[in-house]
């Protein structure tokens, strides 16, 4: 897909991969949706920066919840009149032995991971239906391969995305939406204690998955250390 001018808009993109994406997008000339849940400072200089470039708003969002989910698709018709790609980046990561942690983190870490993307994607869907679309779901190496211990809500949420993109690109085989699931290694962000390849390494790989020139087919795995 050509970039320029075309709709982004990126969930968890104050902070980290998110930030480093909305950035990048700009760069390519597509106009940027900058959303946050709570860091909207973070958001403000991010939005600063894409300004500079193309044209971009900045949207509270909460994945977990639908009312905001849904005012965030709202604004961003509103403003631009289409979505052309979603990148469902939000995440969160608890790093506990599972009898540590409690039902509200478990719960927590599920909503935002794996429910929040799938509610974010049944909303924007039917506005892509209407054009062309691609929907890129940041999961990761933990949801392909067990690695870690103490990370088995966030790995399983991981191994949920890679499913639930499989599955949508078998749904909509033969129509004008791909998907795809980006999945990056350790990365430098605030989740993973800044340890790690740097965020924008990660993002331009997104772009490129964005752009359909990584020889990809929609429902396909895009695992960044391969080009990195």
């Amino acid at each position: 897909m050509e970039l320029k001018e075309k709709v982004v808009l990126i969930t968890g993109s104050s902070l980290g991969i998110g930030k480093a994406s909305a950035i990048e997008f700009a760069k390519e000339g597509a106009k940027v949706v900058v959303t946050y849940n709570s860091h909207k400072k973070d958001a403000e200089k991010v939005l600063k920066e894409c300004k500079k470039l193309t044209d971009a708003i900045m949207i509270q969002l909460d994945v977990t919840k639908m009312d905001s989910i849904k005012n965030c698709v709202e604004k961003t018709i509103d403003e631009f009149g289409a979505i052309d790609v979603l990148v469902n980046n939000a995440g969160v990561l608890v790093e506990k032995n599972l009898l540590e942690q409690s039902f509200d983190e478990i719960k927590f870490g599920l909503d935002v991971n794996l429910t929040g993307l799938i509610n974010m994607t049944k909303i924007v869907l039917p506005y892509m239906l209407e054009e062309e679309g691609i929907i890129i779901n940041i999961a990761s190496v933990a949801g392909k391969r067990v690695k870690w211990p103490d990370v088995s809500i966030y790995t399983a949420s991981k191994f949920g995305v890679r499913g639930f993109t499989q599955c949508m690109a078998k749904e909509y085989e033969g129509k004008n939406i791909r998907f795809y699931a980006v999945n990056p290694g350790g990365t430098a962000t605030q989740m993973n204690n800044f340890d790690g390849i740097s965020p924008e390494k990660v993002a331009k790989v997104i772009v490129k998955t964005a752009k359909e020139n990584l020889g990809k087919k929609s429902g396909d795995d895009v695992d960044v250390p391969d080009y990195l």
